[in-house]
């Protein structure tokens, strides 16, 4: 019943004029976009009066308008309930509150609707014949009783039973928290893994009951809707919770345990724990952990751990660990799995026995096999493969791929704006190389084979190496490798020759080019074996059977570069 004033607006969205309202009033609309008509054109010529009655002049006597703190919540109710209630005692001097449940426009009995008593956190669903009772223990006191079900305004009744009407049950009154919707596909119900273990008298008793849930001390369940708190327990946020097999409650603000799983219709605070999994449809921040599998539909902050795999739409903080896989939009945490993490953006480590897949990251991403991602800012470091588009630091792999990279190191790295040459080279043990350089603007790396013509048994070689391009312009450039050469006569002798080059070059045109430049070596070979060292020697020493010699030489050759 607020006063509120507003100028004159001309052919709005339904959804911009409740915008203004809000703003101006300091609070906030709920609603679903599917039944409220957000988008459809509204004037108004200018305005003051009463927000009911401008909510009403904009949408009709249809809906019901319900007042939390810091919401106004909008809800389609066309249609109108009765209800009506007596109080008794069954045999075993239990109170009992029944009755039944019509519809006021036709007087029709109303099946599947949600009769409840908030505050002591009861609730029951009317049969087909519009039919309800509620069990009370141990209670004298007058009744609230509250019907709620889609499409239909709430309606609430007094029941007074035959007492003097205790007056401390005012102080008694539950704490209650509105939740606004996360959209019309948001939530647990809308999950078929979820709904799998909820029972359909417990999601229409969601549906009906909707965003508004009380706070209590602590819960029991056996099984979901086997509770101490009944039918009531999905409507209830509990700081203690002990599910011996499974439990559906509206949230966790403390700790909760089961002994197969945990459903949660919104927030887990602090800790849970589950023997099979945990699957909360708001956000998580604490611990938690399930011996299979954890699910959050919202964003969690702290430690998630599962022997399986861990899903959530924002990891914003924390740590993920996994026996097989952690499932995210967003990450901005540390993950750790046994075979995968898949996430959309990352903002931290990402640690896989397997492979990571990102669309985007600018952490690092450290995979035993591969990493997969779109637009890169860190590192990426597998022991076999980096898939990227954009890298903006660097990649360590064996085979590095990317739409752009400048810092790939790797024997071969695909990088579509980067160089790749083929050059063929001999060197001062008239060995003749084929190379293959590949890389980014800066870093390559290099693979290729060596032959030595002759008469000598020692002529293979394979050629494993590193460069980076320190000057490249359009008809000079200078490039520094580090080259490691095994050479060998394929069957019972062989040695290894490291080598750092220093190779000037002068291009023809934009494919070919010539190059040479000296090189420092060391050789090491058995002391059984007879190799000729060619080039000049810097210094000889002989350790654990083993002759190492320092040398130079130079190395020259021809490229063509694409």
């Amino acid at each position: 019943m607020k006063q509120i004033s507003i100028g004159e607006l001309k052919q709005q969205p339904m959804a911009s004029v409740l915008n203004k309202i809000a703003s101006k009033e300091n609070f906030y609309f709920a609603y679903n976009n599917k039944i409220v008509p957000a988008d459809s054109l509204v004037s108004v010529s200018g305005y003051r009066g009463t927000l009911f009655s401008l909510l009403e002049k904009l949408l009709g006597e249809n809906y019901e308008f319900k007042e939390v703190p810091g919401y106004v919540v909008l809800r389609y109710a066309p249609r109108k309930l009765f209800i009506t209630a007596e109080v008794g005692k069954d045999q075993g001097k239990q109170t009992v509150v029944k009755g039944y449940v019509n519809n006021v426009a036709d007087q029709k009995e109303v099946a599947q609707a949600s009769v409840y008593e908030k505050n002591l956190l009861i609730s029951t669903l009317t049969d087909d014949n519009g039919y309800f009772e509620l069990k009370l223990k141990n209670y004298t006191g007058s009744i609230v009783l509250t019907v709620s079900k889609e499409n239909y305004r709430d309606t609430s009744v007094y029941v007074l039973p035959v007492v003097i009407v205790n007056e401390k049950r005012a102080n008694s009154s539950k704490n209650y928290k509105y939740y606004p919707d996360g959209g019309p596909d948001a939530g647990v119900e809308h999950s078929r893994f979820a709904r799998f273990f909820i029972n359909s008298k417990q999601l229409v008793q969601g549906l009906n009951l909707g965003n508004f849930f009380a706070s209590s001390p602590y819960q029991v369940s056996l099984t979901p809707g086997l509770s101490t708190q009944g039918m009531y327990n999905s409507q209830v946020i509990d700081h203690f919770s002990l599910n011996i097999l499974g439990g559906y409650t509206a949230g966790i603000n403390g700790v909760e345990m089961a002994g197969i799983f945990n459903i949660n219709r919104k927030d887990m605070r602090f800790l849970q724990a589950a023997g099979v999994f945990n699957f909360v449809g708001g956000s998580v921040k604490g611990i938690q952990m399930a011996g299979v599998y954890n699910s959050v539909l919202n964003d969690v902050f702290g430690l998630q751990a599962a022997g399986f795999a861990n899903r959530a739409n924002h990891f914003t903080g924390g740590m993920q660990m996994a026996g097989l896989a952690n499932i995210d939009k967003q990450v901005a945490g540390f993950q750790v799995a046994g075979l995968m993490n898949i996430y959309g953006i990352g903002k931290g480590i990402a640690f896989a026995g397997f492979t990571n897949v990102a669309r985007d990251s600018s952490g690092t991403q450290i995979a035993g096999f591969m990493n997969k991602g779109g637009n890169v800012s860190g590192l990426q470091l597998s022991a076999f493969m980096n898939t990227a588009q954009k890298v903006k630091g660097v990649q360590f792999g064996l085979i590095n791929i990317a739409d752009s990279s400048d810092y790939p190191i790797g024997i071969i790295n695909l990088i579509k704006n980067g160089e790749k040459s083929i050059g063929i080279t001999t060197d001062e043990s008239a060995f003749a190389h084929v190379d293959l350089r590949s890389g980014g603007r800066v870093l390559y790396g290099l693979l290729g084979i060596g032959y030595k013509p002759g008469a000598e048994k020692i002529k293979y070689a394979l050629d494993l190496g590193f460069g980076a391009h320190i000057v490249n312009h359009k008809k000079f450039f200078l490039n520094a490798e580090y080259v490691a050469a095994l050479i060998t006569d394929i069957d019972k002798t062989s040695y290894q020759t490291s080598s750092f080059k220093l190779l000037p070059g002068y291009k023809f045109n934009k494919h070919w080019g010539l190059f040479a430049g000296p090189s420092i070596n060391l050789t090491s070979t058995d002391t059984g074996n007879d190799v000729k060292i060619n080039g000049w020697v810097l210094g000889r020493s002989v350790t654990d059977n083993h002759i190492n010699t320092s040398f130079t030489g130079i190395t020259g050759g021809v490229q063509y570069a694409w």
